[in-house]
Order: structure tokens, then sequence, then C-alpha cells
């Protein structure tokens, strides 16, 4: 008798202890389950990116070659001297076209654009009958401006007779004391600017002063007079650049566009002229 009790006991003991493994074994593995639903452990699910959250993370991705850059007022004003043309007729090239793509240029007029830089390596014969540029002179001007491998041989003008190549003597050459001379000047001055590692924008303001007039013009072909000049005759280009400065709301405008493929050499692409 006392066997089948301690029997029952026992077997009663057994029950009792299944009963509360199964039941550890059940909540350990509902926490399990919720863990790993939830993410938390062992979790196989992929991480999903609302509509919202993938925006801002593509707004935020700025690729490198969009990174703003800073440029000093003496490195914009050497960008837009650049395209200077050597005397105020080729200038009609600049300030009375509305846009050009440098790709679109002829040889020669790439040349034009840059006369300033490309006349500034001249020098004269002995007997002052020719101005003379050698043709490496031309070539690292064009390059500069244009980038790699730009420059072609070609006659060009630089406003007072056209430029030969000498190819025994590697030069450029044309008779000097073409006659002539004009009263007309133009400023042209940076006001704003916009520049990545891929892309430079310079905005310039420009107005034209007539000295047999003494007015300032709105445009090249001085049909649109805006003021009378009353300053000295030694001060006409620091007058006309401050009044560009101060009155740039009412004058016409150019944007300069330069491009680059390294974020270092910037080259002339084109301009569009807001007149």
């Amino acid at each position: 008798m006392e066997e089948q009790n301690e029997f029952r006991t026992k077997k009663k003991g057994n029950g009792t202890t299944i009963v509360i493994v199964l039941l550890v074994v059940a909540i350990l593995g509902l926490a399990c389950y919720i863990c790993y639903d939830k993410g938390i452990l062992f979790s196989n699910k992929e991480t999903t990116t609302s509509g919202t959250d993938k925006k801002e993370n593509n707004n935020n991705q700025i690729k490198p070659e969009d990174e703003s850059v800073t440029f000093s007022d003496s490195e914009l004003e050497k960008y837009v001297n650049y395209i200077s043309p050597a005397s105020i007729g080729p200038a009609a090239l600049l300030y009375d076209t509305t846009a050009i793509n440098s790709n679109s240029l002829s040889t020669a007029d790439k040349i034009n654009y840059i006369g300033t830089l490309v006349y500034s390596k001249h020098t004269s014969t002995s007997d002052y009958q020719y101005d003379v540029i050698s043709e490496s002179d031309v070539k690292n001007a064009v390059e500069e401006v244009y980038g790699p491998n730009t420059y072609e041989k070609t006659t060009f003008n630089l406003g007072c007779g056209d430029y030969t190549l000498n190819e025994n003597e590697k030069n450029y050459y044309s008779r000097t004391g073409c006659g002539g001379s004009t009263a007309t000047s133009v400023s042209n001055v940076v006001i704003d600017y916009k520049a990545t590692k891929s892309k430079l924008e310079i905005t310039t303001a420009y107005a034209f002063f007539d000295g047999m007039t003494n007015k300032i013009y709105k445009d090249y072909n001085k049909s649109i007079s805006l003021d009378e000049y009353t300053g000295s005759p030694s001060e006409i280009e620091s007058s006309l650049k401050s009044y560009v400065k101060n009155n740039k709301e009412k004058l016409n405008t150019i944007i300069y566009t330069f491009e680059s493929s390294n974020g270092i050499n910037y080259y002339f692409t084109g301009f569009k002229n807001n007149k």
C-alpha cells in the first residue's frame, strides 16, 4: 500500500515537472517568436525604407562634382578677362551676340574672343613694322582657356589687321600701324557667381562710355543712353566700374560658363548675353 502511494506521488511529481517544463518551453518559444517578428533576434527580414526616407537619403547624397567651390574676386576676374577681345571692334563678338557655345566657334573666332590674352604676348620687330606673336604663345593661350588639344593653325584678326602664321619662324605676324582709334570703352564687372567642382558660372554687368558724347550707354550699339558722365577724364575706368556696380539692376548681364573634369582646371564652354 505504501509502495502504491509512493508510486502515485512520484508519478504526480513527474507530471507536474513535465507541465512546468512545457510551460517554460512555450513561454520561451513565444518570446523568441516575438523577438524574431520584431527583428530583434535572428531576423532575416530586409530593412524597408519609406518613400520619405528614400527622398531624404537621395537629397543628402551629393555627388562629388556637385560640391560647392569658393573663388576669390581676383580668380573670378581672371576667368572673365579671358574672354576679352583686343579692341572695341571685335568686342561685338561678345556684347552684340546673344549666346555662343565654344564648340561651335571657328578656330579664328576662338582666338578673337581671347584677343587681349593673345595680344599681351606680342612683341614688335626691330623696325616696328610688324607685331609678332610666337605660335607657342598662341597655342598656350588657346589651351589655357578652351582646354587641351583645342589649338589649330589659322589666320586671325585682333582688330588691327590679320595675323598670319610664318611656318619657318614659328610665329604669327601682322603689319603694325593700321591707324584709327576709338573713344568708346566698356566696363564688365563681376556681380555674382555659382561654382561646383564641375561647373563655374560667373555673372557680370556691363556698360559703355563714349568719350565723344560723355554719355554712358547700356548697349554695344550705343542706342540706349543711361546717364551723363561728369567725372574727371583721368578717372573714367574706375568711375565706370563704380557706376556698373551701383546700377547693375538696370544693366545688361552676361553669364559665362566654365566646366571642369577635375575640380581644378576650368575651361570656357560658352556664355549667355541677357541684353
